[in-house]
């Protein structure tokens, strides 16, 4: 599918969302969602684009050029099939509900940032909690 507005129509009815609830997750007026969706309208910024892929739990680059799969496939995790817009539904407690609302305020590259540095340092935690002591036995 080679053009941008029938893969937005299609993350859209694929979500079951109208175009208004669409504009709503995005953060736009419904005009703009309308105006996505048709031949010759206008273009989402990259940033909208990220949040349509969010929303409709699609793949950004399928979104974005058509290229690859249109549902997301984690490669972190083997056989995770599961819509990255669902894992609110699987926070397991307040803290992790907060982080991935305070996390969704970011843009792209500052996100790419935040997770590097979480990563790093649950990493580091790891190693300082099997690192043997003195006192340990």
């Amino acid at each position: 599918m080679k053009d941008i507005y029938n893969r937005i129509r299609q993350a859209r009815r694929h979500a079951k969302l109208s175009q208004q609830m669409l504009a709503t997750m995005v953060g736009v007026h419904r005009s703009a969602v309308a105006q996505w969706e048709k031949p010759g309208g206008s273009h989402p910024t990259v940033e909208n684009s990220a949040r349509i892929a969010i929303t409709t739990s699609v793949n950004f680059e399928w979104l974005a050029t058509g290229r690859g799969r249109m549902t997301y496939c984690s490669d972190i995790i083997s056989g995770e099939e599961t819509p990255a817009l669902l894992l609110e539904y699987s926070a397991q407690s307040e803290t992790e509900v907060r982080a991935l609302a305070a996390m969704r305020k970011f843009d792209f590259a500052s996100l790419i940032v935040i997770v590097e540095m979480i990563e790093g340092l649950a990493h580091a935690r790891k190693i300082k909690l099997n690192r043997k002591t003195a006192y340990s036995r």
